[in-house]
C-alpha cells in the first residue's frame, strides 16, 4: 500500500491596506472633525500613509452641519509610521482626539497658515 505525503499550503498574510475613519465631536456639539486615516503598501512594499482631515462647524447644536470648512489631505511623513500604526490599531487617545479637534483643527481653518504648518499640525496629532 502506497503513502501520501500529506501537503500544508501556507497562506502568507500581507496587509496591503488599511482605511480607519474617527469621527470627533466637541463636547459643545459646535465642531466636528472625521480624521480619515490610511495606509497603503506600494508594490516595492514600501509603507506610506495618509490623513484626510476635515472640519466642519455650526452656530448652534441646533443647527445642521453643513460644508467642510476645511478638507486637507496630509501625507504622513514615514517617521510617524509607527504613530500611525497604533492609532488605527488601538483607536485614538483622549488626547489625540481633543488635540486633532482643537489645536490641529484651529490651525487648520486660519486662513494665515501656510498649507505646509496645516499639514504639520495635523500630523502632530499622531504624536499626542
Amino acid at each position: 500500500m502506497a503513502t501520501t505525503a500529506t501537503k500544508t499550503a501556507l497562506a502568507k498574510r500581507e496587509v496591503v491596506k488599511v482605511h480607519v475613519k474617527f469621527t470627533i465631536n466637541t463636547p459643545d456639539g459646535l465642531r466636528r472633525v472625521i480624521f480619515d486615516l490610511e495606509k497603503d503598501t506600494g508594490d516595492d512594499g514600501a509603507v506610506s500613509w495618509k490623513i484626510t482631515f476635515t472640519l466642519f462647524e455650526r452656530d448652534k447644536k441646533s443647527n445642521q452641519f453643513g460644508d467642510a470648512i476645511v478638507d486637507l489631505l496630509v501625507e504622513v511623513d514615514s517617521k510617524l509610521n509607527s504613530k500611525a500604526q497604533a492609532i488605527a490599531d488601538n483607536g485614538m487617545t483622549p488626547s489625540q482626539a481633543a488635540f486633532a479637534s482643537g489645536p490641529a483643527a484651529d490651525t487648520a481653518k486660519d486662513p494665515n497658515v501656510s498649507d505646509t504648518k496645516k499639514q504639520a499640525a495635523v500630523q502632530t496629532t499622531l504624536k499626542r
